[in-house]
């Protein structure tokens, strides 16, 4: 009994903490033209910054064969089978075989899909050094809101190269 009411405060902690999980922990850096006049009318905002992408755990691939080959070859024209399994092509010395296959690569991770534009309140720092500049700012993703900008709140900004349109 005791178990099974264990059980379901962790399911229901688990369920609420993907519910919030829209909060971003890790601090991240974004780049654009700086707008506004840090007034509530008018707040420092970045519009169409595209977000990076979230970061995902890399894919476990299966180990290929190494396929060293090592066989020994008696001249020139000795070939190998090619399938890594013990035989190779041997060097025009007679000597010890080149190799034969090294295995399949791991297939490349698929790239992700591109991240929509959004707009920022940037929150939490003085923005007049850099008004109506192209800046580049480091900090943390706010929720989401259903309606008006999301919350960026930022730990240091810097000047960037790029163009104010």
């Amino acid at each position: 009994m005791k178990l099974t009411i264990l059980a379901i405060i962790t399911i229901a902690a688990a369920a609420f903490a993907l519910q919030t999980g829209s909060v971003q922990t890790e601090p991240i850096k974004v780049r654009g033209c700086l707008q506004g006049n840090g007034s509530p009318e008018s707040p420092w905002s970045l519009r169409g910054v595209a977000l990076p992408p979230p970061p995902t755990a890399a894919p476990a691939g299966a180990p290929g064969g190494r396929g060293d080959g090592g066989a020994r070859g008696g001249g020139a024209g000795a070939r190998g089978r090619g399938d890594g399994a013990g035989q190779g092509v041997a060097d025009a010395a007679g000597g010890r075989g080149a190799g034969g296959d090294r295995g399949a690569a791991p297939p490349a991770a698929p790239a992700p899909p591109p991240q929509p534009r959004v707009d920022l309140r940037l929150t939490d720092i003085d923005m007049s050094p850099w008004r109506n500049m192209f800046v580049e700012v480091e900090g943390t993703l706010g929720p989401r809101p259903a309606t008006g900008l999301q919350e960026f709140r930022v730990t240091s900004a810097r000047s960037a190269y790029g163009e104010c349109r």
